[in-house]
């Protein structure tokens, strides 16, 4: 008892605090939109994806060539992996395509314009 609160009761105090679940961050699901949501998931997305790419073996530049050439003689679709790397995005992902075409700042692949002395490893896709 207390003199400021009659009707204080310590028992009841202690066991509301043994009985009483928070929800904790259940109950601030409902203050998300769903852009928010949508930006939390595909991060999640990303960071795994990140975490599961992993170097292949280093080819050599005379190897990587003679792929390229294969690739873009047949009409072959390549996978190239890159040499950099960054602190955001790791290892960065393959990239994936047709050989369209060449010159000498580098080949062209799907759209994006990569160096040869850039690639790390080049494999030929068998359909």
């Amino acid at each position: 008892m207390n003199k400021d609160y009659p009707n204080y009761d310590p028992k009841i105090r202690d066991q509301f605090i043994h009985s009483f679940q928070d929800r904790g961050m259940m109950k601030w699901g409902g203050f998300y939109l769903s852009d928010h949501t949508r930006v939390i998931e595909k991060s999640s997305k990303q960071r795994a994806e990140k975490e599961r790419r992993f170097l292949r073996e280093r080819m050599d530049f005379k190897t990587i060539s003679q792929r390229l050439f294969d690739a873009f003689s047949n009409h072959k679709e390549v996978q190239i992996q890159l040499a950099e790397e960054s602190e955001e995005h790791g290892i960065y992902a393959t990239i994936l395509g047709f050989v369209e075409g060449y010159d000498e700042t580098g080949i062209l692949v799907a759209d994006k314009v990569v160096s040869v002395n850039d690639i790390w490893n080049c494999q030929l896709i068998e359909n």
